[in-house]
């Protein structure tokens, strides 16, 4: 059973004001503030301070959030595994994942009537949140993540490309960065794993996203890739996503002189989960998949 403190921390959190959390409980304000003290009194440490706007968590108390998240998680796993009639894990994965790396994989597993799957698709930063909480037991992703919270395994490596139009004025040249800034830029959605892996690049070359004439944010691959058929922009995404297209014609790897960005794709959990034993066996299994050269998943 999950310590009602940790409960009473959590629906702070939630609801922003220890009136609140009270109300949603059905406790009284000064319980409220008790469970919170007897949480600072058994730490040793001050989870709350006071400013201007209201209270707001210490650095400490982010760290205990943390660690509170990770046992309610813990807790609602365990209290799923005592009813489970079958296998079931639920999963998630970033876009670029889902729709052009999962598709082949999931085809496979589907076979195996025993193993119930419930996906979710997301951004990293989504995914990740949602790891904390507790509603997922793991997640492809291909974003930045805190790796004293979560534990991770190569789930795949892929070549990160810049892509236009094969009717692009660049296309089929090796151009400067500087050649690029001229046109548009389509850009993922903040907290995309894409988005941040392309800013980390152009910072490193000390350089942003802001060089460009215009940047146009667009939460779907779909679109992004028929707006680059359409137009003179540019993006830049995994190969398997432009794939077809550069092979149709109808896209074009960029050559960007000094740009060549490979980057892993991870297969991610919340470290000690209750649930460790039956998502490393899930990711065994699509390792299986993957590296079996008679019937090549990718």
């Amino acid at each position: 059973m999950l310590d009602p403190k940790l409960t009473t921390f959590l629906a702070v959190i939630t609801y922003g004001s220890y009136t609140q959390a009270a109300n949603k409980l059905h406790m009284t304000q000064p319980a409220v503030t008790q469970h919170i003290q007897k949480l600072e009194e058994h730490y040793g440490c001050q989870l709350f301070i006071q400013d201007g706007r209201g209270r707001k968590l210490t650095k400490e108390g982010e760290a205990f959030l943390h660690y509170a998240k990770m046992q309610a998680s813990n807790e609602k796993h365990f209290i799923s595994s005592l009813s489970m009639q079958q296998k079931s894990l639920h999963i998630g994965a970033t876009l670029s994942i889902a729709d052009y790396y999962l598709p082949p994989l999931l085809t496979h597993l589907c076979k195996d009537q025993d193993m119930k799957l419930h996906i979710q698709v997301a951004n990293t930063k989504v995914l990740l949140q949602q790891l904390l909480e507790g509603n997922l037991d793991c997640a492809f992703i291909e974003g930045i993540f805190d790796r004293n919270l979560f534990a991770a395994k190569q789930f795949h490596q892929s070549n990160f490309i810049p892509v236009v139009s094969a009717t692009h004025p660049l296309a089929n040249q090796t151009v400067k960065p500087s050649e690029l800034y001229a046109y548009p830029l389509i850009l993922r959605e903040s907290g995309s794993g894409t988005r941040a892996i392309l800013e980390n690049a152009l910072a490193q070359q000390n350089d942003s996203a802001t060089s460009f004439s215009n940047i146009w944010e667009v939460g779907s691959f779909l679109l992004i890739k028929a707006l680059l058929k359409q137009t003179n922009a540019i993006s830049f995404m995994y190969e398997n996503v432009a794939k077809s297209e550069i092979q149709k014609d109808e896209l074009c790897h960029l050559h960007i002189q000094g740009f060549s960005v490979t980057h892993d794709l991870q297969f991610v959990y919340l470290k000690n989960a209750l649930t460790e034993k039956q998502v490393l066996s899930f990711y065994d299994t699509c390792m299986d998949l993957v590296l079996d050269t008679e019937t090549p998943i990718f």
